[in-house]
């Protein structure tokens, strides 16, 4: 009952905060909405924030480039972070590939790891050939792993260092990753997606407790100029 308790107060407090709060170990305000799709209200929030002169993470623009799957793997590969190889296509593909759509219609992407339906999957992720697909070409003998990046940190200890360059390269404090697993042990990152505040687990919400500070008198005045964004 307690734990309930504290997690209802938790939840209530970042609410209240329009999910907007100062992350005392990085100095600087960040949007833990958790969902940052195009025009979604986390999105308005960060953009009327941007548009007071305050900065906070993620940008409209961040919140862009990391759900937009080739968008995404570009900047990865710009910053360094091993990524599958990819390529973009109106509808032609070879298996075995992870296929994303690329459009903001159609939401979950593909695994094809046999050929036989090429066409009709093609044709179903865009939209009768209408949107492009984004297709990671997927090593020999790996598999697909996912992880919950809470802050840069994981509950799962492998994944903190992953979790880290989330936080480090794209600025999205609250994300479920997918990654892929190689057979030498090395790791792909591979998307990131959408998780909710609100589907936080218990040892995820006592980090975030720990870490952020959601009185507004408190981070408002500790906020940083948005012009250090650009440095």
């Amino acid at each position: 009952m307690l734990r309930r308790r504290k997690t209802q107060v938790l939840l209530a407090a970042a609410r209240e905060a329009r999910y907007v709060g100062y992350w005392k170990a990085e100095a600087c305000l960040v949007n833990l909405a958790g969902c940052y799709d195009y025009l979604d209200l986390p999105y308005y929030v960060s953009q009327d924030l941007e548009g007071a002169a305050t900065a906070i993470w993620p940008t409209c623009k961040e919140m862009l480039d990391a759900y937009v799957p080739p968008l995404f793997l570009e900047k990865a590969r710009l910053a360094d972070v091993p990524v599958p190889k990819y390529y973009v296509s109106n509808g032609y593909y070879e298996p075995p590939v992870i296929i994303d759509p690329v459009n903001p219609f159609t939401l979950k992407g593909r695994i094809v790891l046999k050929p036989g339906r090429e066409e009709a999957t093609a044709r179903s992720l865009t939209r009768n050939f209408t949107y492009a697909i984004c297709c990671q070409e997927l090593p020999a003998g790996c598999r697909i792993a996912h992880f919950r990046s809470v802050l840069g940190w994981s509950t799962a200890a492998p994944y903190r260092s992953p979790a880290r360059v989330v936080w480090e390269v794209f600025h999205i404090p609250i994300a479920r990753v997918r990654i892929v697993k190689c057979t030498d042990g090395s790791s792909l990152l591979s998307d990131i997606s959408p998780l909710p505040f609100e589907e936080l687990g218990v040892r995820e919400a006592d980090y975030v407790e720990e870490h952020i500070e959601w009185d507004k008198s408190a981070f408002m005045s500790s906020a940083i100029p948005s012009q250090t964004l650009a440095k």
